[in-house]
C-alpha cells in the first residue's frame, strides 16, 4: 500500500508539473517535450547501430595498418557483380550430381502422376559465367495443377535447376489433360572430358524408358 501511495504521490507531481508549464508557457511547451522525448528514444535507437559500423570501420582500418606495415598491396573492394558471381559459383552443381539431378526430375514426373515421354538432351557452356549446361527438354501430359506442382518440387529441390522455357496445349477444351513442353537447363561446373553427354544421355534415357513403363 505504501508503495502505491507513493506512485500515486509521484504522478500527481508530474501531473502538477505539466499543468504548470503549460500554462506558463502555453502548448508549444509540451510539444517541445515531446520532441526531446522522440529525439532521445530516436538516438537511442540508432546509437547501437553506429557503434557497430564504427567498429567495423575500425576494424577494416587496422587490417589495412597491418597489410601496409607486411608491405603488402591492399585488397580491392569486392564488387556487387563479384559478390553475384561468387553466389552462382556456390549455387551450381557438381559434375557428379547431373546424372542425380535427371534421375530425380524423371522421378518427379512418375510421383505427380504425369506421363512423359522420350527426353531431349543437350550439352551447353556459357564462356563468360564458366560454367557448363545440360539442356534437358521434357514432355509431360497431366492435369495443369499437377505439372505446376511438378515444377515447383523440382525448383524448390534443386536449386541449380532452372526453366528456360515452357508451353502447354490441349486437343479439347473439355478434358481436363494438357500437355507440356519444358524446357530445363542444370547449370553445373565445368564437365570433365572424360565423361560425355553421350554417357549422361544415354543413362538418363534408360532412367526415362524405366519411368514410363
Amino acid at each position: 500500500m505504501k508503495r502505491v501511495s507513493l506512485l500515486v504521490d509521484r504522478l500527481d507531481r508530474l501531473r502538477l508539473s505539466a499543468e504548470i508549464g503549460l500554462h506558463r508557457h502555453g502548448p508549444w511547451w509540451l510539444l517541445l517535450a515531446l520532441s526531446f522525448c522522440l529525439l532521445l528514444v530516436l538516438a537511442a535507437t540508432l546509437l547501437p547501430a553506429l557503434h557497430a559500423e564504427l567498429a567495423a570501420a575500425q576494424g577494416s582500418l587496422r587490417a589495412l595498418q597491418a597489410r601496409a606495415a607486411n608491405g603488402e598491396p591492399p585488397a580491392a573492394p569486392e564488387s556487387a557483380s563479384e559478390r553475384h558471381y561468387q553466389a552462382f559459383q556456390e549455387v551450381l552443381a557438381e559434375e557428379s550430381q547431373v546424372l542425380a539431378s535427371i534421375q530425380a526430375v524423371l522421378d518427379l514426373v512418375a510421383s505427380h502422376q504425369l506421363l512423359s515421354t522420350r527426353a531431349e538432351y543437350q550439352r551447353g557452356r556459357d564462356l563468360q559465367a564458366q560454367a557448363d549446361t545440360l539442356q534437358m527438354i521434357v514432355p509431360v501430359r497431366g492435369r495443369y495443377a499437377d505439372i505446376r506442382r511438378w515444377i515447383e518440387e523440382i525448383l524448390a529441390t534443386q536449386p541449380f535447376v532452372a526453366v528456360d522455357e515452357l508451353g502447354f496445349k490441349r486437343d479439347e477444351i473439355a478434358r481436363n489433360e494438357v500437355e507440356a513442353r519444358v524446357r530445363l537447363s542444370i547449370w553445373h561446373h565445368r564437365a570433365q572430358p572424360a565423361k560425355g553427354l553421350g554417357v549422361l544421355a544415354a543413362d538418363a534415357t534408360e532412367r526415362a524408358d524405366e519411368v514410363n513403363r
